[in-house]
């Protein structure tokens, strides 16, 4: 069984194996990476490789590996991310992931060096991981839990009293943006390092919060990725079909999209490089941005560290929750600092 490097006349076959690995929840989602899957490992790091194992008529799995200047220990460096490992359902349990892993190990190794940390995500409760970990490197733990919040929309959001300015931003914030993101990432690992803001990328528009005196108080990007990916709804719990209904029934009331059948694809946003100097400030940024994208979206996503003060932000917003567990290798020492990891990038 071989590894090799993806090629872009692997993208239709790597996109319909993308389709096939669901989330499964109350809401359950799989990704649809139409038309190009190469796009979201374009935007994963400065610098990135897929590996595919092949069967009769093509690629039947996949991994990818990209390396990321991030803050570790508050300052910045080098690690590696570990994403898209996806195996066909029918080639399963046949080793082909432990060769991928491998593969993975191998190749980050190549991209940021022999004593960079390497990370990886996995849904919470995925027991293939643990047989990875014990199979290929034992030395993986488990450094974190990012909670993944999808914020409904259906209603506008009271903005709490507060003496912030919330505006969109412009190249005039961006330098402010910037120092702030210094400051405000040095103190979570694996945050990455920010020169600059893309505030004139298609899709995403990005809201900054100032105090009376003009001091940046945090600021939020709220990304529409449809030409990067899609998340399509290959089911709903009992609980969540009945809120369904409900919601649908609601929506044309409220001027907002009705969630999608089986087989449709979600209407959302998400949140991307949060910073604030406290919860304050983020629960009033993503309140301002769920009444933006009111009646153009259903759900706005946000995944924070559970352990993260900033959680504290989004209390009262009627969130449907997913954890996903974030592995480390060589992670720095300090666990007691929250983690940031962009839910954007996955």
């Amino acid at each position: 069984m071989r590894v090799r490097d993806a090629r872009p006349e692997d993208n239709a076959a790597l996109v319909a194996l993308a389709t096939l690995g669901a989330m499964a929840g109350d809401l359950s989602l799989c990704v649809d990476r139409r038309p190009d899957f190469f796009a979201l490992n374009r935007i994963a790091g400065d610098a990135w490789r897929v590996g595919v194992v092949d069967g009769d008529d093509g690629p039947i799995a996949c991994v990818a590996v990209a390396r990321r200047p991030s803050f570790l220990d508050g300052r910045p460096d080098l690690l590696g991310y570990v994403g898209d490992l996806k195996v066909h359902p029918a080639y399963r349990r046949r080793g082909v992931a432990r060769v991928l892993a491998q593969w993975a190990r191998t190749t980050a190794r190549e991209l940021v060096g022999p004593n960079a940390p390497l990370i990886a995500t996995v849904l919470t409760g995925n027991n293939a991981v643990e047989m990875l970990r014990q199979r290929v490197e034992p030395g993986i733990r488990r450094q974190a839990t990012i909670r993944s919040h999808s914020i409904d929309l259906l209603t506008r959001r009271r903005i709490p009293p507060t003496d912030l300015t919330v505006a969109a931003a412009d190249h005039a914030d961006e330098p402010d943006m910037v120092e702030l993101w210094r400051r405000v990432a040095a103190s979570r690992q694996f945050a990455p390092v920010c020169e600059s803001f893309p505030l004139t990328r298609p899709g995403l528009e990005y809201l900054v919060a100032r105090r009376p005196g003009g001091e940046l108080a945090g600021f939020v990007g709220l990304w529409d990725q449809h030409d990067i990916k899609q998340m399509r709804v290959t089911g709903y719990s009992p609980r969540l079909a009945a809120a369904r209904v409900a919601f649908n029934v609601a929506a044309p009331l409220f001027g907002v999209p009705r969630l999608p059948r089986t087989g449709g694809e979600l209407s959302y946003r998400t949140v991307v490089n949060p910073c604030a100097s406290d919860p304050a400030t983020l629960r009033t940024l993503v309140r301002h941005a769920c009444n933006r994208l009111h009646g153009r979206h259903s759900f706005l996503t946000i995944g924070l560290d559970v352990r993260d003060p900033l959680t504290r932000a989004l209390s009262g917003l009627r969130a449907q929750r997913t954890d996903v567990d974030l592995l480390a290798l060589g992670a720095p020492p300090d666990r007691a600092a929250p983690v940031h990891f962009e839910i954007a990038t996955v």
